[in-house]
């Protein structure tokens, strides 16, 4: 086999397993100081019916200490019909003045009916002006037997500021309670039950789309822990499933999340349902339990431990690993560098210098092999009806010339991990939705589209000049390695050199502009070491034929 081909089989290996992945996976309450209020502005919009003087002078604290609460009996369920109150609860964020969620409780049912989160905007690329729901359901609905939702008394301030002591909300109907405590900076509360069901539930349809979709074929899933990280997607639900003992249950879509996780036991009974188009039931028994709703970031998931960082797609075990390290150098090693596309390529850099022993290993193999191709080609021609014979010739022509069959796609072999690691990072980071790299790149996580189409054409949007730059460099990387051999050898490069690059820019032009950039970068680096490698070897080669003279 000539090095062309192993080059063009390289290709197809590495193409082969990217479209399968790419189709696969295709916070205590009291009256607040001033540096834990919102301006009135802010309460204005987020609770018209409340002043920003009430808020100031009322007191926030609600009944919510443990020892009052009385031991579990039935729901007094004759009670009369209470009017429904919806609180406000704002949690803050590390930083006054900014809150993290804005969050709506009704007293009908003791439900979450609302919760924004202030810092991810809804389909962020189309300028809708609007944040992302993850209660477009309300959940955690207690009810009586008959299915309507259980009638709570609340006697609390209708605005609830979380600042450093935290807050709580607590609703009571008859000697039931139902308590939600909050903390400063935390996309999350604890959930305390007392005569009420033990199950928590999540309705179904309550995650919403959040990103421009073609389908929501896969987008949604349930997610659970048992002894190992489980997923099912949506679709694929077929009717109330238990997961049995979990330590945590959880509905998701791409890069939002909410969690369930029972605190008065390690593990608890977990549930499951379809989401009917939409996102599925996933449900849990604890009468306590910690609440997460938010980003799947894997810095704030484990902080939450338990392994929930699983639930982030890294790919497989191996490639997992490497991932978690590329992670790691973008959110930590970079953390001083604020714009994402700067970091991405400063990786493309920093991996282009660790992995150029192997392409120079490669590239040098390479043109040893083409140097030896007219021999190759003599052997084959002579022993032609001998396989064994030219077999044995091509071992003692690679030995007598210093060469390595394998030695030119081997070292490429053996990058694809770390790119395969980098598509799978780049693809899931929340990090990067909807941050912007410069003029029309404004989404990293999203296809880069210079020009927009009216209609999708071949399930394109429209088209992108990185990936189009891709393309060339490719290319042009094709075209200076040279060419060799003859026959059906050279047909196999002219199809890499012109069908490759072609296809590998309408690929890009699908994917993360984040990891167009990186590929991007990375290989007009490599395009640059290639030529350096080159010209050494041209000098080193008339050096040695200016010594036999």
């Amino acid at each position: 086999m000539s090095d062309q081909s192993r080059l063009f089989l390289a290709a197809v290996l590495m193409l082969g397993v990217l479209l399968i992945s790419w189709f696969v996976t295709g916070k205590g309450n009291s009256p607040q100081t001033a540096d834990n209020t919102v301006t009135a502005q802010q309460i204005e919009q987020l609770s018209p019916a409340v002043s920003l003087e009430e808020t100031e002078t009322e007191d926030l604290q609600v009944n919510a200490d443990p020892d009052s609460i009385p031991a579990q009996n039935d729901v007094d369920v004759q009670s009369p019909v209470l009017p429904d109150r919806t609180i406000t609860v704002i949690i803050q964020g590390e930083k006054t003045g900014e809150p993290i969620v804005v969050a709506r409780l009704s007293s009908k049912g003791g439900s979450v009916e609302s919760w924004l989160l202030q810092n991810y905007e809804d389909h962020p690329d189309q300028n809708l002006d609007q944040l992302v729901n993850l209660a477009e359901e309300s959940w955690l609905v207690s009810r009586v037997q008959d299915g309507v939702p259980l009638e709570f008394e609340y006697s609390g301030s209708d605005t609830v500021i979380v600042g450093e002591q935290g807050a709580a909300v607590t609703f009571v109907s008859g000697t039931a309670t139902k308590t939600y405590t909050f903390t400063r900076g935390f996309y999350g509360f604890t959930l305390e039950k007392t005569g009420l069901d033990i199950t928590s539930t999540i309705e179904p349809g309550s995650i919403p789309v959040t990103e421009v979709q073609t389908t929501t074929k896969g987008y949604f899933s349930a997610s659970w822990y048992t002894n190992s990280h489980n997923k099912e997607n949506s679709e694929k639900i077929e009717g109330l499933e238990p997961t049995g003992n979990v330590a945590w249950i959880a509905v998701s879509n791409k890069y939002f999340t909410v969690i369930l996780m029972p605190e008065t036991m390690e593990r608890a009974d977990g549930y499951i349902a379809p989401g009917e188009g939409g996102s599925p039931l996933v449900a849990l028994d604890d009468t306590r339990l910690t609440v997460y709703a938010g980003p799947k970031s894997y810095s704030v998931l484990s902080s939450l431990g338990r392994s929930t960082t699983d639930m982030i797609d890294f790919g497989w075990p191996i490639i997992r690993w490497i991932g978690k390290l590329i992670f790691f150098f973008l959110t930590s090693a970079l953390s001083f560098v604020s714009n994402w596309g700067v970091r991405i390529i400063i990786l493309a850099l920093t991996l282009k210098i660790l992995l150029s022993p192997l392409t120079t290993k490669s590239y040098v193999s390479m043109q040893k092999m083409q140097k030896i191709q007219p021999a190759m080609q003599e052997i084959q021609k002579k022993y032609a009806k001998d396989p064994k014979q030219q077999q044995a010739e091509m071992q003692k022509l690679y030995k007598e010339k210093g060469v390595n069959p394998i030695g030119g796609c081997l070292p490429m072999l053996l990058q694809m991990p770390v790119f395969f690691a980098m598509y799978r990072v780049l693809a899931n980071m929340v990090e990067l939705r909807g941050a912007g790299f410069l003029l029309w790149i404004n989404d990293l996580s999203r296809p880069e589209i210079l020009i927009q189409f009216q209609t999708k054409i071949l399930g394109l949007e429209g088209i992108g000049l990185m990936a189009v730059l891709l393309g060339v460099i490719m290319f042009l990387q094709q075209k200076l390695t040279g060419s060799s051999g003859a026959g059906a050898a050279a047909q196999q490069q002219k199809m890499m050199m012109y069908m490759m690059p072609i296809f590998m820019t309408f690929l890009f032009m699908r994917f993360a502009s984040g990891l167009t950039l990186y590929w991007l970068i990375f290989n007009i680096l490599t395009l640059v070491h290639q030529e350096l490698i080159k010209k050494k070897l041209t000098s080193d080669q008339a050096e040695a034929d200016g010594t036999a003279k």
